[in-house]
């Protein structure tokens, strides 16, 4: 027999679907809602807590819960589904929260609306002037040392078309590029394309290990350092200030360029000051919109020194000649108009709600993440195969990656066995929890036999 709480929320999704009840509409407080269904206050906070982990609703401190945009479609979604049938996918890194719909498609429509429209036009190779200055404006925001000028900033094609520039206008074939054992996997494909030498440099539960940079530097001549030092991919440290002050004066000593990635930083309500603020002149500065924004949004922003500007120019010019005018009005619109700020502002607590969802099912398993990561690194027994575990979850509907996938040296590295996973691409908490008991059934049921195959 299902529990009344469930019947309530299902009763509510059901009038939000025939749109009874509407995207904005103000729920009844928890004691109205008790009193009506003759549930106790506590019994009312389950199903204000099922709401909103279906994404049907969203909790304003001193207002009350609201019904989300385009909550009608999820609806549709909680009614028809059967549970488990879905699979759930913790191999793709991103969070797209039900009210981007609805922000979005305003934003196009005001785009298209504006009388000197050109998103079918060409526009300057770096993007155009309004795009950059609103980039300008929003990026110094939270800057203590602001970007020199709006000419820094190039529009990109997303995050991994902005490391192609950066690599294309600071190295040259069969040189070298520092990154971390375990990375962002497209810097090894990058590097692969553009035939670049990668090495890997130490790092440990707090990032880098400048000793280790410093030995690196010493025994290759390293042209460029990638770093994600905030939340960074997929081990969720985030460098402390000291040492991204030693990087950048061993950077400095050696003549290597840092191109800094951050596509996590937002996750973070206070992040350290970037190797841009402390080194503008040695780092090329990524900052991408589809981990805070949506994969969809192609659009990043590159902050060039001014003496590599013209490469990255050349670089532009050679790649996709401009970002794509639509997507980066789009983006301009959803900045400008303080949307951007309350969804990224929306996402960190509903990535802090999935990591504690994450500890209590995955309590008493080695897990390697922080409260604020969207990333989880679970390492596994070293007779463990990644390749079979994988395989075996999969077949229970559930998506992850081998570690090996994030290592410098691909499967040459030798790195202990392990899964990553990305606990904001399920379309709900509850979703995610289903999916993460599975996995600790599967984890445990394979631990128990003799063999890891």
């Amino acid at each position: 027999m299902r529990a009344k709480y469930k019947d309530v929320a299902a009763d509510l999704a059901r009038d939000i679907r025939s749109g009874t009840l509407k995207p904005g509409d103000r729920l009844p407080t928890h004691r109205e809602l008790a009193h009506r269904h003759g549930l106790s206050l506590g019994t009312a906070t389950k199903v204000f807590s099922e709401m909103e982990a279906m994404g049907l609703t969203i909790g304003e401190v001193g207002r009350g819960t609201f019904v989300r945009m385009n909550a009608d479609a999820r609806a549709m979604e909680f009614s028809y589904e059967t549970p488990g049938e879905a699979v759930v996918d913790f191999s793709k890194n991103h969070l797209v929260l039900p009210e981007q719909d609805g922000i979005f498609q305003t934003a196009i429509a005001k785009v298209l609306a504006d009388p000197g429209c050109d998103v079918l036009d060409y526009r300057n190779n770096p993007g155009s002037e309004y795009d950059r200055l609103t980039a300008w404006r929003w990026l110094n925001e939270d800057r203590d040392t602001p970007i020199d000028s709006h000419e820094a900033i190039t529009i990109c094609s997303g995050g991994q078309h902005a490391l192609m520039l950066a690599l294309m206008a600071t190295c040259r074939p069969g040189q070298v590029v520092a990154v971390e054992r375990l990375t962002y996997p497209m810097v090894r494909l990058a590097c692969e394309m553009l035939r670049l030498d990668v090495v890997e440099v130490d790092a440990d539960s707090e990032g880098i290990i400048p000793e280790s940079f410093t030995r690196l530097c010493q025994k290759h001549d390293v042209s460029a350092l990638f770093s994600i030092p905030n939340v960074q991919n997929p081990t969720s440290t985030t460098l402390p200030m000291e040492r991204r002050s030693e990087i950048v004066n061993i950077a400095k000593s050696n003549d290597v360029m840092v191109i800094e990635d951050d596509a996590y930083g937002f996750l973070l309500e206070q992040p350290p000051t970037s190797f841009a603020e402390l080194a503008p002149d040695r780092t090329l500065y990524i900052r991408t919109l589809s981990k805070s924004w949506a994969p969809g949004l192609r659009v990043c922003y590159l902050v060039s020194p001014k003496s590599y500007r013209d490469a990255v120019d050349r670089a532009q010019r050679a790649s996709v000649w401009m970002n794509a005018p639509l997507m980066a009005s789009v983006a301009s619109e959803i900045i400008a108009s303080g949307q951007y700020k309350a969804v990224v502002h929306a996402k960190r607590k509903e990535v802090f709600k999935r990591q504690a969802i994450l500890r209590r099912v995955l309590d008493g398993m080695e897990v390697v993440t922080g409260p604020q990561s969207m990333h989880v690194l679970l390492p596994l027994p070293t007779n463990a195969r990644n390749d079979w575990l994988v395989e075996v979850l999969a077949e229970a509907n559930v998506l992850v990656s081998p570690a090996s996938q994030f290592a410098a040296k691909g499967e040459r590295s030798g790195l202990q066995n392990g899964l990553r996973l990305c606990i904001g691409a399920p379309r709900d908490r509850a979703t995610m929890e289903r999916a993460l008991i599975t996995l600790r059934t599967v984890a445990e049921a394979s631990q128990n036999k003799r063999s890891w195959r």
